[in-house]
C-alpha cells in the first residue's frame, strides 16, 4: 500500500508521516499558489526526517524550471500536472515523475490522459477533493476504472473519512493513498486521529 504525504508546510507533519513510513513526502514548490512552501524550509525539514522520497509539487512551471529544481534541490521525486504538464513529459524522462490527475466524469478525457501519461510516469494521482459526492463517480463504471488503474500505481485523494475510503479499496484497484497536510494548531502540535482511522482502515 503505498502513500504519499502531500503540500507537507511543517516539521510536524513531515515527521508524523516519516515514522508511519509513507513512501513519498511532497513539498509544494510552485511559487504564488495554496500551499507554497519556500524550498529554504523544505531544506531545514528534510535534515530532520529520513526514509520517504522528497518530492517537489509543480503545477504550473514549466518542464524545464521543473528540471533545474530538482537538480538544485536534489529532489527525489517530481510531481506534475495533467492538466499543464502532460504535452512535455516526455522531456523529463531522467526524472521520476508522479503525475496529478483531477477527477472527472468525462472518462474518454480520463482514458486519454492515463494512456498518454504511462510510458513516463511511475505513479498518477486522482485527485477526487474537488468533487462533491466522489464515490459515487468512482463506484460507476468500476471495469472501466479499474483498468485505468491497472496501467500505472495510483493513489487516491479525496476528502473521505475512514469507512468510505476502506470501501472504495476493497472495490477498486488504487494502490493507496495521497495524504494532504495542514496547518498545526500551534507551534509543534497537532491531532492526526482522524488520519490515524484511515490508515488503520486499509491495514496501514
Amino acid at each position: 500500500m503505498l502513500l504519499k504525504a502531500s503540500s507537507v508546510t511543517n516539521l510536524t507533519d513531515a515527521r508524523y508521516y516519516a515514522a508511519k513510513e509513507v513512501d513519498y513526502l511532497g513539498f509544494n514548490l510552485e511559487e504564488g499558489t495554496e500551499g507554497f512552501l519556500d524550498p529554504v524550509y523544505m531544506k531545514a525539514i528534510r535534515e530532520w526526517v529520513t526514509g520517504p522520497f522528497i518530492t517537489g509539487e509543480f503545477s504550473r512551471s514549466p518542464v524545464a524550471h521543473v528540471a533545474a529544481a530538482a537538480e538544485f534541490f536534489g529532489l527525489d521525486v517530481v510531481q506534475l500536472s495533467a492538466e499543464h504538464h502532460l504535452d512535455h513529459l516526455a522531456d523529463l524522462r531522467s526524472l521520476d515523475i508522479l503525475l496529478h490527475v483531477q477527477a472527472s466524469a468525462d472518462m474518454a478525457s480520463l482514458e486519454q490522459v492515463f494512456h498518454t501519461a504511462s510510458p513516463f510516469v511511475s505513479c498518477f494521482i486522482l485527485d477526487c477533493s474537488n468533487i462533491d459526492h466522489c464515490e459515487p463517480l468512482l463506484y460507476h463504471n468500476k471495469a472501466s476504472w479499474n483498468a485505468l488503474l491497472g496501467l500505472r500505481p495510483t493513489l487516491l485523494q479525496a476528502n473521505l473519512l475512514a469507512g468510505p475510503i476502506s470501501a472504495l479499496f476493497q472495490q477498486l484497484d488504487f494502490a493507496g493513498l495521497s495524504l494532504v497536510g495542514g496547518e498545526e494548531e500551534r507551534v509543534g502540535v497537532k491531532s492526526f486521529d482522524q488520519i490515524e482511522e484511515i490508515l488503520e482502515a486499509i491495514g496501514r
